[in-house]
């Protein structure tokens, strides 16, 4: 099942929703927030302690696996 959070595109202020299956790594820039996956890069205004509260979140809210 994907883990999938909503973040905002930097450039257009652009809701989406964001697989964190994909991810390679998370980085803080100037400006934004830039999360490397498997096929490119993305600039996100959520801060790094966002992403990580919204991915434990969903996280806690998946249903449990026996």
């Amino acid at each position: 099942m994907a883990h999938l959070i909503e973040l905002t595109d930097a450039n257009t202020q652009t809701k989406m929703l964001f697989n964190l299956d994909t991810v390679v790594s998370i980085e803080r820039g100037q400006r934004s927030t830039i999360i490397t996956t498997r096929w490119g890069r993305t600039n996100v205004q959520e801060s790094l302690s966002s992403i990580k509260t919204q991915a434990d979140r969903e996280e806690s809210d998946a249903a449990p696996v026996y």
